[in-house]
């Protein structure tokens, strides 16, 4: 298992988890359910931690739902808690994830966590450490972020389903996320999923990450995880990838891969970039609330897309796909929908830079910084220096240039264009 006792005893939750009533209860509830039922169900929710009335709405829209539908998990795919994820303090999942969702009994049950890019934006290692807290155990340690990345088995009558979770902001790569595990955990997480998908008998295998491959809302196309990520999905037989980061409601279907997107557990919906292949996106709802999979046989799944009273907007049928025993070649990307250039990420002055949202030049100097420090801090960490600096309107997310700023001032949620630079050196005569 990954970060096996990299940290332990860092937080005073760590050592919770090493009592043999943790123990006990960390073998009970991360263990895989063992419940007679006719199909695999999961409720997906994402971007959901907005501490307002909005995640409180679709929280009840969720409850009603899960009475109905008795789903063996909650996927909660990230962004958990906004702006900041947990910034240090247990207590803080406690406020707005336990109180938010545990008074509703219909979500007592296990919520399978990944993390977003807000919850890297302080320590993420906190939420997931928050798995062996008391405050999560003494109310049923529903909460269950046992790794980074980790995979659930899901069964039902005569059926299996391998879910594979996935931490994206460590796959994009991020100087925090490398301060705090290492330079090795991108490639480790890489590793893990593809010999996991490689070797996995289940009759289903779905992945389950943060940030979109292609997604017509604002955030648009992820190119590392479309060059990545996507061809080994292809490979290895995974007929669907779901995702967040955008805060839609979202179906794209192209040849034979579907992208369902679920970002609107709290979160709103901002302008389109419409960053998918030409034709390819089936269903699009820019409002509050989630989606559900249901797995019933062998062959064919069931999405559905649910509004934030957990009303039936659309359903999609997924068909299942099978691994391929030889790689096909590589096909030409298709042409977005979107008119909007798609920068891949290039080296700045031979810097890959990191915890970059999108790329705005194709010198690769010029971003969008996924970050709420400054863009001296943003070039400074990955030791260049920031040349200009400019805000973007908060309902934007292309690129596109406001009031240029000093370079020392805080972004407000990734709303931050850097320039960097090489630094210069200075000489002494």
């Amino acid at each position: 298992a990954p970060f096996g006792a990299r940290d332990k005893g860092r937080f005073a939750c760590d050592s919770l988890a090493e009592t043999t009533m943790a123990k006990f209860w960390r073998f009970l509830l991360l263990s895989p359910a063992a419940v007679a039922q006719q199909c695999v169900e999961l409720l997906i929710i994402g971007d959901y931690g907005t501490r307002n009335h909005n995640q409180a709405a679709v929280a009840q829209g969720l409850a009603k739902l899960a009475g109905e539908r008795q789903p063996q998990a909650v996927a909660a795919i990230g962004d958990n808690i906004y702006p900041d994820g947990a910034a240090f303090n247990p207590y803080t999942i406690t406020r707005w994830w336990g109180d938010v969702y545990m008074p509703h009994a219909e979500l007592q049950r296990p919520w399978h966590v990944i993390t977003g890019n807000h919850d890297w934006w302080t320590d993420a290692l906190y939420e997931r450490a928050y798995t062996g807290c008391a405050a999560n155990q003494e109310k049923g340690g529903h909460w269950q972020l046992p790794h980074f990345w980790y995979k659930k088995s899901y069964t039902a009558k005569g059926l299996t389903v391998d879910a594979f979770y996935i931490d994206t902001q460590i796959w994009k790569g991020s100087p925090i996320v490398d301060s705090k595990l290492g330079p090795g955990a991108r490639e480790e997480q890489k590793q893990w999923l593809f010999s996991g998908l490689a070797e996995s008998t289940a009759d289903w295998r779905i992945v389950l990450g943060h940030h979109p491959v292609y997604s017509a809302g604002n955030h648009g196309v992820t190119e590392v995880l479309l060059s990545e990520l996507d061809p080994k999905l292809r490979e290895l037989g995974v007929p669907v990838y779901f995702a967040g980061h955008d805060h839609s409601k979202q179906v794209i279907y192209w040849e034979g891969m579907s992208y369902v997107i679920s970002g609107s557990g709290g979160a709103t919906a901002r302008a389109r970039s419409n960053q998918y292949p030409e034709g390819s996106l089936m269903h699009y709802f820019p409002d509050n609330g989630f989606v559900g999979l249901s797995v019933c046989n062998k062959q064919k799944a069931t999405v559905t897309i649910y509004s934030s009273g957990g009303d039936v907007q659309a359903t999609w049928k997924v068909r299942n796909a099978q691994k391929q025993t030889q790689r096909g070649a590589v096909k030409p990307q298709p042409r977005l929908q979107s008119k909007t250039a798609v920068y891949k990420a290039a080296a700045c002055h031979e810097v890959q830079l990191k915890s970059v949202e999108k790329w705005c030049s194709a010198d690769g100097c010029k971003v969008l910084a996924d970050s709420s420090g400054s863009c001296a801090d943003f070039c400074g960490e990955q030791t260049l220096r920031c040349s200009r600096a400019w805000a973007q309107p908060e309902e934007e997310q292309d690129c596109t240039e406001g009031a240029l700023l000093p370079c020392d001032v805080k972004a407000t949620n990734s709303s931050l264009i850097c320039e960097c630079a090489a630094t210069t050196a200075t000489f002494l005569p």
